[in-house]
């Protein structure tokens, strides 16, 4: 055959193979429009602001127009009636700039200006009356053409006498001091070493810790890629900063490793004597997962420093573990001995800033036999898909494929915190029946994700009213009745979609409490109990608990003659029993009562496992019961599967519960039904709390050191008229305050002396009967009137919190 028949037939062969392979690929892809790939680089902008040479406040882009209320991040000084700002625009044209102000409660518009083809560099003018008289939110939009626009938000406030410049160079010379361990600098002198602090760890380290931990010991930290700062809160007293950053450091295993910082300061400076003192301090560091260097021992995996536990789920023979640290997922297969990148914003190719911006948390869902991992993304979306969105994202890995999979994503107009707060509580994937289970507001929807087909199973619940396990793989809730209990409860097994009912006697009510592994823990209440609190509400208290297992037998029974149980907490094994006993009508609370979970966890040859050295201390490390024995293991990045029309839900806005939010150390840390609960959370760490349309209702400090309530004496008259004639207090602040009023039971005396300072008198109960009114306070001690006398008198405040011990620290706000 002649050289040319040969290339003939080469190519005629060649032509065939390539159709071959087209047509396959054709069949193959027929009616399954995916394809995979990386999840892309960052796109979107970013703005900063400037301030006496410190870049402050870097704010990421929105896809869309955020609900303002929710928008509690940063807070920008605003010196002299300007702000400058600074746009990073990362390759985009600017088109346009236009900037809104709005009141906190989005109200109120109060300023609209636009800025065409606006620099990199710009001030913004608010010369306006009245415009910087409170607290108040810039909405800034950029127009990058052809209809797309990106939505930036921070709070704003005037800070022409806020002291900043001394308090940011205070922070920073404290932040350099410690990294570089210089002595005399003012670190020892500024800390407050004490038992509360744990000196074995560096993976948290606060103001009580000791000066070596404070300034990292022997580990030699190096910055790398700078500092980003952010002003949390401003006020009168006190000024809060968070830096965010990553490290390398001195390391053991490995000549150095990379970390992950969160580095929290509250300070206050005192004009007077031109000082600057710290109120607090908290550091957090996370060691970032490097599978190129020794990550794997004869024991197991090493994961190093870490700031808290590290979730992991194992499959059934103990051989794959998915475990997440510095907000990446991973993946280890011992059987192929393979580590996969299963999941990261921050893992991109470059160092690009934006994909370091840590608005967001990974929760594992569930893992299989084979290895197969479901989990969730909540949060902000620092890039891909979803880029600039907030939501929550479903995703399963593959490990056979090596592929990780979007099911769903749940699109909202929060922001990243609230996400985590209200749709942590429940947002569910079934793999098998491809199920999502959302709890948003009191609302439990079921999501055919396959069919997009929504159902409410239940709706307007209140938080005593539902309940998830700690999995996240049961739900039980009221199909009916009210806060006092319903007639029957419903129990969803979220992993099958089975529901069973618990029912109750004729004269009897239910209350669902919580979940000890997968066994229901719910209260019974007799109608003939109903009854009042100390302040005035009608309550129904359970007079037994009980533990049903998930076969609907009944295996523990709580029930104590004459005691009533209000509510039950859980925490690790433990279920505390909060309870009261009943004179009369009126329950008062009495001392709590504990159950123990003794039901053992379900063992597994790979378990975490805390171990010390000498140069990094406290680590964490996955241990495999029979160790490992190659440490050298490959490591693949799993492609993710792109779909045409990807699977975007929203659920229909409910109307939002009364709640109080708090925000400390730089991050919204909970949200609450009680003010009294949210301030003891609050003062716990030095924090704030809002209601739900962010008006201030308490804050650590920024109160004067003496007060008295002064120009409501008509009022104070009336509450203490009202009470005389034993009107319930409950009753008699929603008369003075348009209806509502806030219960405060279980705070300290001192805790509620910034309400006194607000010129807000508060009741406090001395039992069931008596009461007395707090309307001024000094360093020491709180002024009260009583109110069957009309007299004023002070005690301390330890003396006022005994008075009140009778009534279990009942105070009505």
């Amino acid at each position: 055959m002649s050289w040319k028949k040969r290339l003939l037939n080469i190519g005629i062969l060649s032509a065939v193979f390539v159709v071959a392979v087209l047509f396959f690929g054709y069949l193959t892809n027929k009616g399954n429009d995916d394809m995979t790939a990386d999840m892309g680089a960052a796109t979107y902008p970013q703005v900063s602001f400037s301030y006496d040479g410190y870049s402050l406040n870097t704010l990421s882009g929105y896809a869309k127009r955020m609900d303002i209320v929710s928008m509690r991040d940063s807070i920008t000084p605003v010196v002299n009636g300007c702000l400058n700002l600074s746009i990073q625009e990362y390759g985009n044209k600017i088109e346009s700039l236009r900037y809104r102000i709005f009141s906190l409660n989005e109200k109120e518009k109060l300023l609209d200006e636009t800025v065409k083809k606006p620099g990199e560099e710009i001030a913004l003018e608010f010369d306006q009356e009245g415009l910087l008289t409170e607290e108040r939110v810039l909405e800034l939009t950029l127009n990058l053409g052809k209809d797309q626009l990106v939505h930036f938000y921070t709070r704003i406030k005037n800070g022409t006498d806020a002291h900043m410049l001394e308090c940011l160079d205070y922070i920073r010379n404290f932040h350099e001091s410690a990294l570089g361990k210089v002595e005399g600098a003012g670190v020892g002198a500024a800390i407050e070493p004490s038992e509360e602090g744990d000196n074995t760890t560096f993976g948290h380290v606060t103001i009580h810790s000791d000066y070596d931990h404070v300034s990292w010991g022997e580990l030699e930290p190096v910055v790398e890629q700078g500092e980003r700062w952010y002003i949390k809160e401003m006020n009168s007293s006190s000024t809060s900063v968070q830096l965010e950053y990553r490290v390398r450091c001195k390391g053991e295993e490995n000549e150095t490793d990379l970390y992950t910082v969160k580095e929290f300061f509250r300070v206050r400076h005192i004009p007077e004597v031109n000082k600057t003192y710290l109120l607090d301090y908290d550091r957090t560091m996370d060691q970032l997962f490097d599978p190129t260097k020794v990550v794997l021992n004869e024991k197991g995996t090493l994961l190093g420093i870490q700031s808290e536990n590290i979730p992991y789920e194992v499959n059934k023979d103990g051989s794959i573990v998915s475990f997440i640290v510095g907000e990446e997922l991973w993946n280890y297969n011992k059987n192929t001995d393979e580590i996969s990148l299963v999941f990261s914003f921050s893992a991109a190719e470059n160092t690009d800033g934006r994909n370091l911006v840590a608005q967001h948390q990974l929760e594992l869902l569930e893992m299989d036999g084979k290895g197969n991992t479901t989990f969730a993304v909540y949060g902000y979306m620092n890039r891909g898909e979803h880029e600039g969105e907030t939501g929550v994202a479903v995703y399963c890995y593959d490990i056979e494929t090596n592929s990780v999979e979007e099911k769903v994503f749940i699109s909202t107009d929060i922001s990243y915190g609230n996400v985590i707060q209200s749709l942590n509580k429940l947002a569910y994937y079934n793999v098998d029946q491809d199920t999502l289970y959302v709890m948003l507001e009191g609302t439990l929807y079921e999501y055919q994700v396959s069919e997009e087909e929504q159902t409410v199973l239940v709706k307007g619940l209140d938080d005593s009213q539902y309940t998830i396990s700690e999995n996240g793989h049961m739900a039980a809730y009221q199909k009916e009745g009210d806060e006092n209990g319903a007639k029957k409860l419903e129990v969803l097994n979220l992993d099958n979609g089975k529901k069973r009912e618990v029912t109750c006697q004729d004269s009897e009510y239910l209350k669902p409490l919580g979940f000890v592994k997968n066994d229901f823990v719910y209260g019974v209440a007799k109608a003939e109990d109903m009854g009042k609190t100390v302040f005035g509400e009608r309550t129904l208290p359970m007079y037994k608990v009980e533990i049903q297992d998930e076969k609907s037998k009944v295996i523990k029974t709580y029930e104590v003659e004459g005691i009533f149980v209000l509510n039950a907490e859980f925490e690790d094994n433990m279920i505390t029993l909060n309870r009261a006993t009943k004179n009369g009508e009126t329950y008062t609370k009495t001392a709590p009562d504990y159950i123990t979970n003794n039901k053992e966890k379900k063992e597994s040859n790979i378990y975490l496992e805390s171990y010390a050295t000498e140069l990094k201390e406290t680590q964490r490390r996955l241990t495999f019961e029979n160790g490992i024995s190659d440490k050298e293991p490959k490591v693949l990045k799993p492609k993710q599967v792109l779909f045409e029309t990807p699977s975007v839900v929203t659920f229909d806005e409910s109307e939002p519960k009364k709640k109080y939010f708090v925000y400390g150390h730089g991050e919204l840390q909970g949200s609450y039904g009680k003010a009294g609960e949210a301030v003891r959370a609050a003062d716990a760490i030095s924090g704030v709390v809002v209601a739900e349309d962010q008006t201030y209702v308490w804050e650590r400090g920024n109160r004067n050191l003496q007060h008295t309530i002064s120009d409501k004496d008509e009022i104070i008259e009336g509450i203490r008229t009202k009470l005389a004639a034993q009107q319930p207090p409950a009753e008699v602040m929603k008369e003075i305050n348009g209806g509502s009023y806030m219960d405060l039971t279980g705070c300290s005396t001192e805790e509620l002396l910034y309400l006194i300072g607000r010129d807000r008198p508060v009741v406090a109960m001395l039992d069931s009967v008596y009461a007395v009114i707090l309307v001024g306070y000094d360093d020491s001690s709180v002024t009260y009137v009583d109110v069957a006398s009309g007299e004023r008198r002070s005690v301390p405040y330890e003396e006022m919190d005994q008075m009140t011990a009778g009534s279990g620290n009942t105070y009505i706000g």
